[in-house]
């Protein structure tokens, strides 16, 4: 009885092993690539791109996938006619031409890499940055005619985010060619849609400080009324902590010190014209605007106002 009692204990203890085993093999995903590989070529800038993923941990990609580009957690975003709507939306890329490859990544170092420092870059950086021949804005405009008509329009743009990717344009024989304005134009973009990447996956959260120096608990019947509070994000009745705290963030770094004084309507719901006192009446906004920018360089090293300066030439 003992030697068939040993004998059912070690069936029964291998049937488990197995079954664990095949667990293991239905929770892991088929077909899906979780790493890429580097360098994706021979040339001399490939190095370049190695080094640049070494010191921050995001993957510089001038050969992408469909699935790379727009994959995401809840489907697809290729751009996409919606039937029921009859519109167009969604951006539409292309991978790098390799020619251009070196003269792009030397655009996106000095326009956002030496801006950061490395820690700050490595932490917050989306996972890929895919580097585009184009990067292009698909919308619709409706026109009614003497019957209801919808256009796909295409816009140009230098950059743009969506779920892990940055996608970055001049990926082409243009990149040689932009001028000045165009540099910076493209600076202020590629900075603006880093930072949106950041505010979008939730990454730096409002400091108890910042929460803690305004009224969120009221509403706000106008804008006027958002802003004598040092309230700067849009207003719908009530604005949350984050939504301020990222306007803040972003008011720094897509405008300059002189367009944040300049005075303004306080009527106009963009950052212009936040620290002039047409908007900030109570003088608030100029408290908390020092919070959130204290708080960047004192934890950070990172003054997000001398990047809106930069982007605006100054």
């Amino acid at each position: 009885m003992k030697i068939y009692s040993k004998l059912f204990i070690l069936l029964a203890a291998m049937a488990i092993i197995s079954s664990c085993a095949k667990k293991e093999e239905t929770l892991t995903p088929s077909n899906i690539n979780l790493t890429y590989k580097l360098p994706q070529g021979n040339n001399a800038f490939d190095q370049t791109i190695v080094n640049y993923y070494k010191t921050y941990g995001s993957y510089m990609l001038y050969q992408f996938t469909e699935r790379d580009a727009y994959w995401t957690p809840t489907g697809w975003k290729r751009p996409v006619l919606n039937d029921a709507a009859g519109s167009w939306s969604g951006i539409d890329v292309s991978p790098a031409e390799t020619s251009a490859v070196e003269a792009q990544v030397d655009l996106i170092n000095k326009s956002l890499f030496t801006l950061y420092p490395a820690a700050f870059l490595k932490k917050y950086l989306p996972a890929k940055l895919l580097l585009c021949n184009k990067v292009d804005s698909i919308y619709t405009t409706f026109v009614f005619t003497p019957t209801y008509v919808t256009n796909k329009n295409i816009k140009k743009i230098p950059a743009f985010y969506s779920y892990d990717n940055i996608y970055i344009n001049y990926g082409n024989s243009t990149v040689a060619q932009l001028t000045a304005a165009e540099k910076l134009a493209f600076l202020a973009r590629l900075n603006q849609v880093f930072f949106q990447s950041i505010n979008e996956r939730g990454m730096i959260l409002p400091s108890v400080e910042f929460m803690n120096s305004a009224d969120y608990a009221s509403t706000n019947s106008t804008q006027a009324v958002a802003y004598s509070k040092g309230l700067i994000a849009n207003s719908n009745n009530t604005i949350t902590p984050t939504a301020d705290w990222n306007a803040y963030m972003m008011a720094m770094v897509t405008l300059s010190e002189a367009d944040l004084n300049r005075s303004v309507v306080n009527t106009d719901k963009s950052a212009a014209g936040i620290l002039n006192a047409t908007k900030d009446s109570n003088g608030i906004i100029k408290k908390r605007y020092a919070i959130v920018r204290n708080y960047f360089i004192n934890n950070f090293q990172v003054d997000l106002q001398a990047i809106g300066n930069k982007a605006r030439g100054l």
